[in-house]
């Protein structure tokens, strides 16, 4: 039960004995911290799943800097919430048998989002790349973070844009050596400030074999 000193502290009083109390096994401070150890699931938009999280501070939703995000009045179907949950005992249980383990799952799923969607974004250097990679530990991404980092740091607050953008860096941009993407890099601005978030992009290059229209705007009518 929670206290005045700790409104975390869910254990309960020892019916036969008063001074003795009994932890919840399922939301007691071992049973959150439990939960709090296995790191944030990304959800391939820049927000991430802490198991835990919702006994620790309200929300079980954190962005790339894991500061949680609270989001009212979303419905979801019960398939999108089992869905939910499967992914999330996949995560956990991928975590627990290791390293590898864990860092072939993020991979898969970044391949699957790259399918569907044609894109697949990774927003902090610990993530995985649809490459397979760590970009903390990736050749290409590891110098385009950088490079986006500086850029960041000298963005006049008034050069951004209003609102929440992404400003993608296309002189960063070029093809992994190893994984034969291509990786672009942004920065997030929130009214014209650096958020400090980056988002590294994954996709895939165009075929040979696709057209490429080249316009001469000089020959369009009304052109001086």
């Amino acid at each position: 039960m929670s206290t005045p000193e700790d409104s975390f502290d869910c254990t309960v009083g020892d019916s036969q004995n008063p001074e003795r109390a009994i932890e919840d096994p399922m939301h007691g401070p071992w049973a959150v911290y439990d939960l709090l150890q296995t790191p944030p699931m990304p959800r391939g938009d820049g927000t991430y799943y802490q198991p835990g999280g919702f006994y620790a501070f309200g929300s079980n939703i954190v962005d790339a800097k894991d500061q949680p995000l609270f989001v009212i009045g979303v419905a979801r179907s019960t398939s999108t919430f089992i869905r939910e949950m499967h992914d999330l005992e996949e995560w956990r249980l991928a975590n627990l048998e290791g390293e590898d383990a864990a860092m072939a799952l993020e991979a898969r799923r970044q391949q699957e989002r790259l399918d569907t969607n044609k894109v697949a974004y990774a927003f902090k250097p610990s993530d995985v790349c649809a490459g397979g990679e760590r970009l903390e530990n990736c050749e290409t991404a590891t110098p385009m973070l950088a490079a986006a980092d500086a850029h960041a740091a000298n963005i006049l607050p008034e050069g951004g844009g209003k609102g929440r953008l992404w400003n993608t860096l296309a002189w960063l941009g070029k093809t992994c050596s190893s994984c034969a993407l291509r990786c672009e890099v942004a920065v997030e601005t929130q009214d014209g400030k650096p958020t400090g978030i980056t988002r590294f992009t994954n996709a895939r290059p165009l075929a040979d074999d696709v057209p490429v229209i080249t316009i001469n705007l000089g020959d369009l009518p009304g052109r001086l």
